[in-house]
């Protein structure tokens, strides 16, 4: 499967595979879709904007996969116009990781033979495939996130809770829905994905082009990683949730202990209040022992909501 550079041009360049059924075309630059349209007939001018489209004999179809980078997500297209005797794709300048599986694939199992339908259900599936290990590391990333935060839930009630902060919590919930648009993303990109294999098994089945492969198959293939998505995002909603569910707890134990010491001084301030009045007659204070009485005074009536707290649990 010889790889030969054919155009040449300021940013982009096209690779012929498969014995020229393949033109990989690398780069989105003006001048070398004009060459492609020259040379092929196929206008490939702004054909990622509409994800089904015919022209002339080709048809085209416009699909994107989410990308991983060390830094960041990405959402990358792919155009693919598939015609009688060859296939034309269009992708970005530096590459891209499903075509380069296809590929791979394809020099793998020895198909330099392959036809265009099958050059491009081979990276249909490598697409779907990509977003497959992608969806597979997020929820190996929710297996972990799982453990901690069922972690936390447990030392709520321990004395480790003080280690446990609001922050937390914020930075886990601002990863969690970050995953949840990620996924979101994912979902709608199989979608297209398996609309994209169904329109080009209901626009090929009625012309006489070579296909061996079986586009139900690839279909099925397809749409079975979308179970797979949703139950990743169910999960990232239930950990939401418990993280969720742990910040209120921790709220409520907050409002909890101060409350208890509000409970603790009020009859204190009580006291305090009373006696603090300005009456011209208090006998109490001219009684040798009232400092000692109105001290165990306030600390009778601070144990007492202190003791009833504890009696109903409240402190647990």
């Amino acid at each position: 499967m010889s790889n030969t550079n054919q155009h040449s041009v300021r940013t982009g360049h096209v690779e012929s595979l498969n014995g020229g059924r393949w033109q990989r075309v690398l780069g989105n630059d003006p001048e070398l879709l004009t060459r492609i349209r020259e040379d092929y007939g196929a206008d490939l001018h702004g054909a990622a904007s509409s994800p089904f489209s015919e022209n002339g004999d080709y048809i085209v179809l416009a699909v994107s996969y989410v990308d991983r980078t060390t830094a960041a997500f990405t959402e990358t297209s792919i155009v693919l116009a598939v015609g009688p005797d060859r296939i034309i794709t269009l992708e970005p300048f530096d590459g891209c990781a499903p075509l380069d599986l296809a590929l791979s694939r394809m020099e793998r199992d020895g198909r330099e033979n392959d036809s265009p339908i099958e050059i491009a259900a081979s990276v249909i599936e490598s697409v779907a495939d990509t977003t497959d290990q992608l969806v597979g590391s997020l929820n190996d990333g929710t297996e972990h996130m799982m453990a901690q935060s069922n972690a936390i839930l447990r030392s709520l009630e321990t004395k480790k809770a003080r280690d446990f902060g609001v922050s937390d919590v914020t930075d886990t919930q601002q990863e969690l829905a970050d995953m949840e648009e990620l996924l979101s993303y994912c979902m709608e990109s199989q979608l297209v994905l398996a609309e994209s294999a169904r329109h080009l098994r209901g626009l090929t089945g009625d012309r006489d082009w070579d296909n061996r492969t079986d586009l139900d198959r690839l279909i099925e293939d397809v749409e079975a990683i979308e179970p797979h998505i949703e139950f990743v995002h169910d999960r990232v909603r239930l950990l939401q949730q418990t993280n969720n569910l742990a910040l209120n707890v921790k709220q409520n134990q907050i409002i909890k202990v101060f409350s208890v010491v509000t409970a603790v001084f009020l009859p204190v301030m009580l006291l305090s209040t009373y006696y603090s009045m300005n009456f011209e007659f208090m006998p109490i204070l001219g009684w040798q022992y009232a400092e000692p009485a109105i001290i165990v005074l306030s600390f009778f009536f601070a144990m007492l909501p202190l003791l009833y707290v504890r009696r109903r649990g409240w402190l647990r």
